[in-house]
């Protein structure tokens, strides 16, 4: 069954129970349906303004909200500042110790190419 097919299934039987209802003046209605694309329907909740975004998954109708997305951030725009100086602050802090990490074992390598390059000359004289 194609999802064009399920979705007009669907909306056949949600017109047939909402026609079996009996009628809610605009006033009264909880809920406000927009469809946004073939397989897809957003739900305002009149009373909350949380917004619901359905889609057609299969046979079942699935839906998230979005009132997690709409909640502010509890920190000033100073502190999110603060944050941010600090967080790169410790970053060039961990890339300079990781540098220095890097110096040493560079060092290390050296000394034992020259190491090495000694004992190649004495075994050569």
């Amino acid at each position: 069954m194609s999802m064009m097919s399920r979705l007009t299934i669907s909306l056949v039987l949600a017109s047939f129970t909402i026609a079996a209802a009996p009628p809610v003046s605009a006033d009264d209605a909880k809920f406000q349906f927009m469809k946004a694309t073939e397989n897809r329907v957003w739900r305002l909740n009149t009373e909350s303004g949380e917004i619901t975004v359905c889609t057609l998954g299969g046979e079942r109708l699935l839906c998230t909200t979005s009132s997690d997305a709409a909640m502010p951030t509890k920190k000033s725009y100073a502190e999110m500042q603060a944050d941010k100086a600090e967080a790169e602050k410790q970053m060039a802090a961990q890339r300079q110790k990781d540098k220095d990490v890097e110096m040493k074992m560079f060092e290390r390598f050296l000394a034992f190419f020259r190491e090495l390059i000694t004992m190649s000359q004495e075994k050569g004289s």
